[in-house]
């Protein structure tokens, strides 16, 4: 992929954006039909959705490197981290939505041919499960979130492996954060209660640790995650003031474990909108977490109704 010379600030918001996703884990995973039916809310139809807003869905992928084409339509890689962000042209802002990847809702399974084989509610992380793990799997999580969501439209995705963390990290000095939880049993060198500044798999660590951590849920690992986002964006805000090559050399970095729909033109026209937006709130939505032979995450239908018209309604 092939940038012009950009502002350095348009690049590294851009970044910023993307490389959310890389907060990827290791969560449980439920792959069987449950017997509770998942929440419904309100169809889109029924809010009056803002005009000229553009929607991308930013994903983080569970696997070191991308999969290759399976026999059959199945993939080991889950979009453990889910990020829909919503750019309000009019209005020049961004805004966005972290989504549980232990949300339980309707999702497609796809037959070996590629094409819809049914649906069953499950994890909505497992919706990039189906496919080769290229852009139809990315399409499948695309269709799962819209269609939680009450069938918004999603215009583009984004994606990114989860090895995109410890260089990142690394590339910006290290993200300092303070340690509420208790790490012992996945990594000694993450103290409770002291700030430490991450380096290189440290930084993997505290933002993918859950089974170990805290009370295994990912609604904790979502929290640490919107910590170091904070501090990531303020690092890569630093290096890029202080070098100008720095987000394109970035982009290079990388260019492997990232893909997207956005064809070069339109992510160069995302970069001069990104200069004049402003970054609104991380949202989340509010429900309840079931732990069985899988943790499940039930959303509440009116947290969901009420994100959505946060995000969309006018």
């Amino acid at each position: 992929m092939i940038f012009r010379k950009r502002s350095p600030l348009g690049l590294f918001l851009l970044l910023v954006l993307m490389i959310s996703v890389c907060f990827s884990g290791c969560g449980d995973t439920a792959s069987a039909e449950i017997t509770q039916p998942a929440p419904t809310v309100a169809s889109m139809e029924t809010t009056s959705p803002r005009k000229n807003l553009e929607t991308i869905l930013v994903m983080g992928l569970d696997k070191n490197e991308r999969s290759e084409m399976l026999e059959g339509y199945v993939n080991k890689t889950q979009s453990d981290f889910l990020l829909l962000l919503v750019i309000d042209q009019e209005n020049r802002s961004i805004n966005s939505l972290h989504i549980n990847r232990d949300t339980m809702t309707e999702i497609t399974r796809l037959g070996v041919f590629g094409g819809a084989a049914g649906k069953y509610t499950a994890q909505i992380a497992l919706a990039h499960a189906y496919g080769s793990g290229g852009s139809d799997s990315a399409l499948n999580a695309v269709k799962a979130v819209s269609n939680f969501l009450g069938g918004v439209k999603i215009d583009h995705y984004m994606t990114f492996t989860m090895d995109s963390v410890a260089l990142v990290n690394d590339m910006v000095g290290g993200v300092t954060v303070f340690i509420e939880d208790d790490f012992s049993e996945m990594d000694p060198s993450l103290v409770q209660g002291q700030e430490i500044t991450l380096k290189g798999e440290q930084a993997l660590h505290f933002v993918r640790g859950r089974s170990n951590v805290a009370d295994g849920t990912n609604l904790n690992r979502m929290a640490r995650q919107r910590q170091y986002m904070m501090g990531l964006y303020e690092k890569i805000k630093a290096a890029a003031a202080q070098d100008e090559a720095f987000p394109e050399k970035l982009v290079k970095k990388l260019a492997d474990a990232f893909d997207t729909d956005l064809s070069v033109y339109q992510l160069d026209s995302l970069f001069d909108t990104l200069l004049e937006c402003k970054m609104g709130e991380i949202l989340t939505i509010e429900g309840e977490n079931v732990r069985g032979e899988f943790m499940e995450f039930y959303a509440d239908p009116d947290s969901v109704a009420q994100a959505v018209q946060t995000l969309f309604g006018s």
